[in-house]
């Protein structure tokens, strides 16, 4: 009976945890290029049940009999867990904002020989554009300030740099950020973006935006703001020559959230009904256990 209680409650947490992720990417639905997370559950390790001081009866299929030991009744799990949570890299859809500060990234990579499995599928590398936190815009970013993200909505700060709307820096493949318009009168804030990140400045420079690709995106940490760390900085490295035609940059477009919000309402409501059962379980459960305790063997 405590037993249930255990299980009941562990299932409880674990649905808990899985509704804030699943309420997290509805609330995100909107941010431009955001990644749903997903939820993972498991069961915590199975327990084998054994009679108390009765050696004789059967086998459990799988489990044998050693030595002298207590009659095997069978295998008994113990609850579930939401070990973690994992960012689905699916491209999401793309629209026109006629907004020359938009940018889209597409991407269709060419997966490597030695690629890592992920669900015993090989995985596929995914595109990104290095992002800082600055404060001092004349510096380069340091491999400890860089992140990544696909933000594709970008605006021009009072500097005259590029952001995102979260405030980070966009940086250029030399990973100093990308200013596009001064007080001089040279650079007037009018830019115009090639589909290979090439960045044409109102002067007649050029800058080239910091694009990478991320060889196995699920081994990336998820920070705040939409963005992502490298936890194995090796694992990221700039476009290479088999990576051209590959992916696109567009600009006056952007990048939605890949949260399909009909199938997230549904799973939401799935995991409140599961969630309200393993309440309804522990109900039952505190009851039997109050008549255990308050009226079976009382003397009438």
């Amino acid at each position: 009976m405590i037993r249930g209680l255990y299980t009941a409650g562990s299932g409880m947490v674990a649905l808990q945890n899985r509704q804030e992720a699943l309420a997290n990417n509805l609330a995100n639905i909107n941010t431009p290029g955001y990644k749903e997370k997903e939820g993972v559950l498991r069961a915590f390790p199975e327990e084998l049940l054994m009679r108390m001081n009765d050696e004789e009866g059967p086998e459990v299929k799988g489990y044998p009999k050693i030595g002298n030991h207590s009659v095997q009744i069978g295998k008994l799990h113990q609850g579930v867990y939401m070990s973690e949570s994992i960012s689905n890299f699916i491209q999401g859809d793309i629209a026109e904002s006629n907004n020359p500060y938009d940018v889209a990234l597409t991407d269709n990579l060419p997966i490597p020989e030695n690629a890592p499995l992920f669900n015993k599928k090989p995985v596929q590398p995914k595109l990104f554009v290095s992002v800082a936190k600055l404060e001092n815009v004349n510096g380069v970013a340091t491999a400890e300030q860089i992140r990544y993200g696909r933000n594709g909505n970008w605006n021009v700060n009072p500097q005259g740099y590029l952001v995102n709307t979260d405030g980070y820096y966009m940086l250029g493949n030399d990973n100093r950020p990308i200013q596009i318009s001064d007080d001089t009168g040279l650079l007037d804030g009018k830019i115009t973006i090639g589909t290979d990140g090439l960045i044409h400045l109102s002067d007649g420079t050029t800058r080239q935006l910091g694009l990478v690709k991320a060889n196995n995106p699920y081994q990336m940490v998820r920070e705040g703001n939409n963005v992502f760390r490298a936890q194995n900085p090796e694992d990221v490295q700039a476009l290479e020559g088999t990576d051209d035609g590959r992916f696109a940059i567009r600009q006056g477009w952007v990048e939605r959230a890949n949260v399909d919000p009909a199938r997230t309402m549904t799973d939401m409501m799935t995991v409140m009904r599961a969630y309200e059962a393993n309440q309804r379980v522990i109900t039952t459960l505190d009851g039997t256990m109050d008549k255990a305790v308050n009226e079976v063997g009382r003397v009438t």
